[in-house]
């Protein structure tokens, strides 16, 4: 099955630790068919990440389900752990499927994700829900945290999905 590509977000949201009384911010920019997300990490009152989110690009477009079993992500990093992280209709409670991934500075890389290899978390905890379904997912997002302390920057090209 070939590749499905993803169109450009109309609209980003930024959740930060501000909304615990952390400092953190985050902004984002879209150019050149990418989405900049860059700010600064702070540990101030408890703080500690900055975080954006979209809605899933395929929300409202079929897609074959049953033949994807891959994410493959594009991005061009700064040298600091990111988590991507998928919302589903179930994650009112505000936990999230996560995969971790390293970034080198000014590379780009392209990271093939197994949808079998996210994990179900709340505030950084492992939790039990349900294996991930490609159909289930209603936004995408990136997150920064782990006490990074400081100024990162994160340009993500694009999400395709992979199908047997």
């Amino acid at each position: 099955m070939p590749a499905v590509v993803m169109p450009l977000p109309h609209h980003i949201k930024i959740f930060n630790d501000t909304v615990m009384g952390g400092r953190s911010n985050s902004q984002v920019r879209i150019s050149n068919q990418a989405i900049h997300f860059s700010g600064e990490v702070s540990l101030a009152n408890n703080g500690g990440f900055a975080s954006m989110r979209s809605q899933w690009p395929w929300v409202h477009r079929p897609v074959i389900s049953q033949h994807i079993d891959t994410i493959q992500i594009t991005v061009q990093g700064d040298g600091k752990r990111y988590q991507f992280r998928l919302f589903t209709a179930d994650n009112s409670d505000g936990s999230a499927y996560v995969y971790d991934f390293e970034t080198v500075d000014k590379e780009t890389a392209v990271i093939t994700i197994a949808l079998s290899v996210f994990s179900a978390r709340f505030r950084g905890r492992a939790i039990q829900k349900p294996d991930l379904k490609l159909d289930n997912i209603l936004e995408y997002g990136l997150l920064i945290g782990d006490k990074q302390v400081g100024c990162f920057s994160l340009c993500f090209k694009g999400i395709e999905l992979i199908g047997n």
